[in-house]
């Protein structure tokens, strides 16, 4: 039995990262979103927003579980990134527990990516595994959903960076928003560019979604 973890977020200026954890049926997996090509499946980053949401509802009616766990700007900045990578996927395992029919420690976690975060949990690194594996795809897809509901309620709060659509990343008029008004709660300071741009104002901004 295995479990497929991905991330989503790790680059961005500003909002959560979060991690998706996914365990099921790999061959329903498999099926749902093998590419038409027949090259590999498909992850978050080869979807629209209208298709994950259609693939994570497939998934979840084949049986598959999913789990989501995050670390906020804030732990970004005070623990570091491999860090926060950790603390997020504990807790989207801890999140997808009780789904499951055998405990965590009966299933062999598969980490995309070459960095090992989870190491002392004894991962299974995959090299693109967001596009090789169906499980990891999966998770994909279920931690972008969420990052992304996060930061469309972030905007209504915090309209002026432009998290709605940049995600909190850096677009032209996200990069225009720290420059008009600086960051907010929600920026990841140590972050550069954010370290290296000069800022006209303090932490006069705050969210209330942060604390949900």
């Amino acid at each position: 039995m295995s479990i497929g973890v991905d991330e989503v977020g790790r680059g961005a200026w500003a909002g959560p990262l979060v991690v998706g954890a996914a365990s099921g049926d790999i061959e329903a997996a498999s099926q749902i979103l093998r590419r038409r090509d027949n090259d590999g499946y498909y992850d978050s980053k080869a979807l629209s927003p209208q298709r994950r949401s259609a693939m994570a509802a497939r998934l979840a009616d084949a049986g598959v579980a999913f789990g989501l766990g995050s670390a906020t700007a804030h732990e970004i900045d005070a623990e570091g990134l491999t860090k926060a990578l950790s603390l997020a996927a504990g807790r989207a395992l801890v999140d997808l527990g009780p789904r499951l029919v055998t405990g965590i420690d009966d299933h062999q976690l598969l980490l995309d990516g070459a960095a090992n975060y989870l190491a002392d949990a004894g991962a299974v690194m995959v090299v693109r595994g967001d596009r090789t594996h169906p499980l990891i795809a999966a998770a994909s897809i279920a931690a972008k959903l969420a990052r992304d509901e996060w930061m469309i309620m972030l905007d209504v709060e915090l309209p002026f960076w432009d998290f709605r659509a940049s995600k909190g990343y850096g677009s032209p008029r996200h990069r225009f928003g720290l420059s008009w008004l600086g960051p907010s709660v929600e920026h990841r300071r140590s972050f550069r560019p954010m370290s290296e741009l000069q800022f006209p104002g303090g932490d006069h901004f705050s969210s209330a979604v942060r604390t949900k």
